[in-house]
């Protein structure tokens, strides 16, 4: 019969070069966190990471800013795409999944978040868009009336999935309409016109700036 094991002085090498590499493969998923951990950015105390997955596809976060309402911080939103731009045209006609997330950080019933959803995508639509999109408006405003309030620490983050639509989820939740699992509302003029609350016109200047990453986001730790 052969003798298939190695000379011991093989052996010792094998084992060596083994346990090398179990302690290398080991260490991969610390070096990776602290990797992203080191590259996080932070507002309000809300921390970003600069790159996530979302339905199977990477984004890079291509800004962040606060959105007020009045004199209140409302949310700290962030603008992922699957590559970076600054302006806002070539964001409406990018070929790929992009999120709008909202870090909450003061309590909203559902009223007014319906409310606030209401005034700003009419004020982002021409009057002939708002008419064409009614219905679509009030499955959105719907989607919204189910969500009985959000509080501080509350994540909402607003996707638009090629091919499915625009879906909503709620700290990971998907959101409903009337109990019922929504998969998506397939409109994207109307997920367009949700983009131009935040990066067109009628967005406040600030806001509008730092998610298109014209304003410098800071690093966490920093300050």
């Amino acid at each position: 019969m052969h003798d298939d094991r190695l000379p011991e002085g093989q052996m010792d090498a094998r084992r060596r070069q083994l346990l090398a590499g179990a302690a290398g493969a080991a260490l991969m998923p610390w070096c990776a966190t602290s990797a992203q951990a080191a590259a996080a950015y932070e507002i309000e105390g809300v921390e970003l990471p600069e790159t996530i997955m979302a339905h199977g596809q990477k984004l890079v976060l291509n800004g962040a800013g606060v959105r007020k309402r009045g004199y209140y911080k409302a949310d700290v939103t962030a603008l992922y795409l699957p590559e970076k731009r600054t302006t806002a045209e070539p964001i409406y006609r990018l070929n790929g999944v992009r999120r709008i997330q909202l870090n909450i950080l003061r309590e909203f019933t559902s009223s007014t978040i319906s409310r606030i959803f209401i005034a700003d995508f009419k004020q982002a639509a021409t009057p002939d868009e708002f008419k064409r999109l009614i219905s679509v408006v009030g499955q959105i405003g719907a989607v919204y009336a189910n969500v009985k309030r959000v509080v501080k620490g509350d994540v909402v983050n607003l996707d638009w999935v090629p091919g499915t639509g625009w879906m909503a989820f709620h700290n990971n939740k998907q959101l409903a309409i009337e109990g019922e699992p929504i998969s998506a509302i397939n409109n994207e003029l109307a997920y367009q016109i949700y983009l131009r609350m935040y990066i067109g016109e009628a967005a406040p200047e600030e806001l509008r700036n730092a998610l298109l990453g014209l304003t410098r986001l800071p690093r966490a730790g920093e300050g």
